[in-house]
């Protein structure tokens, strides 16, 4: 088949004639070439291989004919078509004789008479064309057929004449072979055996010619076919062999798995003589087949049934009882069990893990029915009877967390763990496996979300949470995308000195609909899903840049930015350096803010990361102060410039007497030890004027303005924090 369109040549001396020629055809798409006479036609033919050739048999220099001439002698299967006057029709039908494929007269007042028979022409072209390579591989193939008949026959001669001696080396062949081999009648009567065979069986071969197979190898009777498959391997349709499986006791009493494979031979008329068996020993492969299942299906650690075994347990519990079996479906986590391994290690921790499996498993229906899916999750199946309801699952669950209060004793460690229970119960919370199990994992981490070391049923209400939070996600990926997330301003102010210091930075969400999503609502989904590291990444970029702008504008300012939990890892200073350098701030401008939560969590690793962070002339701000791990310890050994009041402090200052004394406090405590403290939340002057009096330089609040875009920022300071005494909005 062409892999172009086919190439048409016409060979006219009319130009008229061939400009019409060559407009319709390449319009039909063909790829026309054209000569204005014979002798230029063929030198085109030879330069072009045209598929098809149009001529004209009056030309000057060379004729139509003498070019057909020319052509049949050198390209006998390309169509040639006559394009001739009316008044030469005889010539026409001379060059058909003469090896034309057809003719057009001219002028040619129809276009698609000319067409037409130009398709017929490279039509009847290609099936001769595939006829001529047919014949040409049919003599190929005969060729080669005759050649191999040949040598086939040359090595008939010469098997005939090693045949005596094949038969002896087969002979040999088969009684060295480790394999068992035996012939026998089709009646069942042994007529010979190699010496593996002897010895699987016990006997010399001289007791077992002549003996019938119920008598030497009943077993063989009872031939077991393909568990689940049929037979191992089936017969042809002449029955020419089989396979099958076999259990034996051999002579040394050792039980054996074996796949005994069959097939006839035949006598000089082709009838079938007798068969012929061999043996192949399959014990230890079905052995470690056994193991390969058990190790795919079980957990290593503890031996209970891994994802895959519980997946198997809980199909095979609804073919028993069908699709309205009940299972309750038990999702259980250990809280707060990386403790253990960060604080004893992993051998302690896999003891511990080992324990709990068997404390699981001793309140078990059946040991299968505890499974353990990874790290420290575990799941417990209860069979409900068909009237039970998940009153029986909430009352098991209570029963585990009893029992679980209970220490656990573990490499000569004696530990307490408790585990957030998840319960869903089929069929009503799902039909399937992976349904079941979502469910209760659902559920699961609702009990963890409200605080651990209880349990918690699945309703619908949960997935419906889920699979918001699942939808927040895909839309905070889209916003990344988009460059939907912005950054707002909040100006600090040295109420001292009534001077702007600087802002925070905030992220808002404004969605295409123009609604702007505060960050309560975002910024959760961000961190469970990783996605605040990129957002976080964007606003310490643009952050930084936009104070670099204001800087040559309004003069020095300093910018806060929240470093959160996933961010705050080893290669932070790499994304702050970028940031920086992309900018063009200087370092002794950006302020990152860290809560105490974050840095408790690896000590080693958060003095690491705030000494280089510091190195760099970064300032370190403690976030809401006093609502985590409050430590003077960090406070004391930790390189850090400002700790924030949380507003939740600040908010009933100075009316409760209690929230005074904490501000009163912090405050004292931070001048004491040289750090800067700023104030959250502060929006009254009574606020105001009792930061003040306790010495607090810095606070933030809607006092003198909420959050502020970039632009709203400008103006705010252009109007209000550059005329020398910052006021408040009121």
């Amino acid at each position: 088949m062409l892999q172009r369109p086919p190439r048409i040549l016409t060979i006219d001396d009319d130009i008229n004639v061939r400009s019409n020629l060559v407009a319709y055809l390449e319009d039909s798409g063909f790829d026309v070439v054209e000569a204005e006479n014979g002798r230029r036609g063929l030198e085109v033919f030879a330069e072009s291989s045209p598929d098809l050739v149009l001529v004209d048999l009056r030309m000057p220099v060379m004729g139509g004919m003498e070019v057909l001439e020319r052509l049949r002698e050198n390209a006998p299967d390309v169509p040639v078509i006559v394009v001739s006057g009316v008044g030469v029709l005889e010539e026409a039908v001379e060059a058909l004789r003469h090896g034309a494929w057809d003719y057009v007269t001219k002028p040619v007042t129809d276009m698609r008479v000319l067409e037409h028979a130009v398709n017929k022409a490279l039509e009847r072209a290609r099936l001769l064309e595939e006829r001529k390579r047919y014949r040409e591989r049919l003599e190929q193939e005969v060729q080669e057929r005759t050649r191999e008949l040949r040598e086939t026959n040359d090595r008939l001669v010469e098997y005939q004449a090693l045949l005596q001696e094949k038969n002896q080396f087969l002979e040999a062949l088969v009684e060295g072979m480790p394999n068992p081999v035996f012939y026998k009648t089709l009646e069942g009567t042994y007529i010979g055996c190699n010496r593996a065979f002897s010895r699987l069986i016990g006997r010399a071969s001289e007791d077992i010619v002549g003996r019938s197979v119920h008598e030497i190898l009943p077993q063989e009777l009872a031939c077991r076919v393909g568990e689940s498959a049929g037979r191992l391997d089936v017969a042809d349709e002449d029955g020419a062999g089989y396979s099958c499986m076999i259990d034996l006791r051999d002579a040394a009493g050792e039980e054996r798995v074996l796949v005994l494979y069959k097939s006839y031979f035949r006598d000089r008329t082709g009838q079938r003589a007798g068969e012929v068996g061999t043996f192949l020993d399959v014990s230890e492969l079905k052995r470690k087949e056994a193991q390969i299942v058990h190790q795919a299906t079980h957990d290593e650690l503890t031996g209970l049934p891994n994802r895959m075994g519980l997946r198997q347990r809980m199909e095979e519990h609804a073919r028993r009882g069908g699709p309205e079996a009940r299972l309750a479906v038990l999702y259980l986590d250990m809280d707060n069990f990386k403790t253990v391994n960060d604080s004893l290690g992993h051998a302690v921790g896999d003891e511990l893990l080992r324990t709990v499996a068997g404390r699981l498993v001793g309140m078990a229906p059946r040991r299968d029915m505890v499974a353990r899916l990874g790290g420290d999750e575990f799941v417990m199946l209860l069979p409900l009877s068909p009237e039970g309801d998940g009153e029986v699952a909430e009352a098991e669950s209570a029963r585990i967390q009893e029992a679980f209060t209970r220490p656990f004793n573990a490499a000569d460690h004696e530990l307490y763990v408790m585990p957030s229970i998840g319960i869903s119960v089929a069929p009503d919370d799902g039909l399937d496996p992976a349904t079941l199990l979502k469910n209760a994992e659902i559920a699961m981490y609702r009990a963890k979300e409200q605080g651990g070391a209880r349990f918690r049923r699945f309703t619908q209400a949960m997935n419906d949470d889920v699979t918001r939070r699942l939808a927040i996600e895909k839309s905070i990926r889209k916003g990344l995308e988009n460059d939907e997330f912005v950054v707002f301003y909040q100006p600090r102010v040295d109420i001292m000195a009534g001077q702007v210091t600087g802002m925070e930075a905030l992220v808002r969400w404004a969605r295409p609909d123009g609604t702007l999503v505060p960050p309560v609502e975002f910024i959760p989904v961000a961190e469970d899903t990783g996605l605040v590291v990129a957002l976080g990444e964007r606003v310490l970029r643009d952050a930084c840049i936009q104070t670099r702008r204001w800087t040559e504008e309004l003069g020095p300012l300093r910018i806060a930015v929240n470093i959160s939990a996933r961010q705050f890892q080893p290669d932070l200073l790499d994304r702050v350096e970028a940031a920086l350098a992309e900018s063009g701030l200087p370092p002794s401008q950006l302020e990152l803010e860290i809560t105490e939560t974050t840095m408790m969590r690896d000590l080693p690793t958060s003095v690491a990361i705030l000494e280089r962070l510091a190195a760099q002339g970064i300032s370190i701000a403690i976030d809401d102060f006093g609502t985590g791990h409050s430590s003077l310890y960090y406070l004391k050994n930790f390189p850090i410039d400002t700790i924030k009041i949380d507003r939740s402090f600040v908010r009933d200052v100075p009316g409760d007497e209690g929230d005074a004394t904490i501000v009163s406090t912090i405050v004292t405590m931070g001048r004491n030890l040289s750090l800067n403290v700023v104030a959250e939340g502060v929006e009254t002057d009574d606020q105001l004027d009792f930061l003040r009096a306790y010495g607090c330089r810095e606070v933030q609040g809607y006092y003198y303005s909420k959050p502020l875009p970039a632009d709203g920022f400008a103006d705010w300071m252009r109007t209000v924090g550059t005329t020398g005494t910052a006021k408040s909005r009121k």
